[in-house]
């Protein structure tokens, strides 16, 4: 993903809506008119790099000020929807609490995702409570490096906690995914996967047969030997 200073500059320098470059006094009169807050001195220091950690509600005042989507800052789309207002997505993280864990075990613990994302130094430290504050909705303005760590552990778009469209097909997939691991089949494969230098090539199409038949005919995994027995029954 691109640094935010780089993105903010690019946007100051060629708005999108083709007005002459932006300065950062401008810029900061354009927040506060929308009933925001950044004052053109903490601009400066964001276009320069020597702050790049600003908060959610920054990255959403400083996106509405310059007409784009604040997905933009964070690797998403540019272009604003008609009557579109985005922001944080409250749901966005209890969504990926729920769903994306590994197969032989339930949901992580915010101590968990904690202590991972706190531990690689990547993108600073968060604690279990602040996670907890996020997800009870208590709190909802975390900075971009919070943002980005939690995306990095899940697995997800960093977009994904603003993008409503965005959102839209990753929770539709993610509905998908959980009815599979329902099912049974999410720890099945995974297992399978595991152990497929184990299995002969005859055993790999099986599988892949097996799967075909209860998915599109609805008739499940015909096992070999009561093949052969039904077909020695009517010789």
């Amino acid at each position: 993903m691109r640094p935010f200073a780089e993105v903010l500059n690019e946007l100051c320098n060629n708005p999108p809506d083709g007005r002459g470059k932006v300065t950062n006094v401008a810029l900061s009169a354009a927040v506060k008119s929308r009933g925001g807050d950044i004052g053109h001195g903490y601009i400066s220091q964001l276009r320069l790099g020597v702050k790049d950690n600003p908060t959610c509600q920054a990255i959403v005042d400083l996106a509405g000020a310059l007409g784009v989507h604040p997905a933009v800052f964070l690797g998403g789309r540019r272009e604003l929807r008609t009557a579109e207002g985005p922001g944080w997505r409250p749901t966005a993280l209890s969504t990926l609490f729920e769903a994306v864990h590994p197969p032989d075990r339930g949901p992580w613990s915010p101590e968990e995702v904690a202590a991972a994302i706190s531990s690689s130094g990547q993108f600073g430290s968060i604690s279990a409570s602040y996670i907890r504050e996020l997800l009870s909705n208590t709190s909802d303005n975390p900075r971009l490096k919070h943002i980005l760590g939690l995306a990095d552990h899940f697995g997800a778009d960093p977009a994904y906690f603003f993008d409503d469209e965005l959102a839209a097909r990753v929770d539709s997939e993610l509905t998908d995914f959980l009815a599979l691991r329902e099912l049974g089949v999410v720890e099945f494969v995974t297992r399978l996967a595991e152990r497929t230098g184990d299995l002969s090539p005859q055993a790999r199409a099986a599988a892949v047969e097996g799967f075909r038949q209860a998915l599109e005919v609805g008739e499940g995994w015909s096992f070999p030997l009561n093949s052969r027995r039904s077909s020695a029954d009517h010789t």
